[in-house]
C-alpha cells in the first residue's frame, strides 16, 4: 500500500490547512484510529480520525481506496464535534 496525492491538491491542503498530504500515513497507520465510510456516487471515501502524537492533535484524513494505494485528499484537524466523538469512541 502507498499513499499517493495529486501535487495541486497538495498545496490546496497545505495553504488551507497548514497540513502535507505527504503526512497522510500519520494518521492512516496510527493504531489508535476510527475509520468511517462516506459512500459516494462512484467510489467509497474512508475518514479516518486519530490522535498523532508527534503533533499532539487530532486529525482527520479523507481518502479513496485507488487499487492497492490509498488516494488522500484531505489532511486537517478535527473540529471540536470530531474530537468528542473520538475522545467518546476512544472510551468505549
Amino acid at each position: 500500500m502507498v499513499i499517493i496525492y495529486d501535487e495541486n491538491k497538495r498545496q490546496i491542503n497545505l495553504a488551507k490547512h497548514g497540513l502535507d498530504l505527504a503526512d497522510a500515513g500519520l494518521v492512516y497507520d496510527a493504531p489508535n484510529k476510527t475509520t468511517l465510510c462516506s459512500p459516494r456516487q462512484d467510489e467509497d471515501r474512508f475518514i479516518d480520525v486519530a490522535m498523532v502524537e508527534i503533533v499532539g492533535v487530532v486529525l482527520v484524513l479523507v481518502y479513496v481506496e485507488r487499487g492497492p494505494d490509498i488516494r488522500a485528499i484531505s489532511l486537517r484537524r478535527a473540529s471540536k464535534q470530531e474530537r468528542k466523538r473520538y475522545a467518546d469512541f476512544q472510551q468505549n
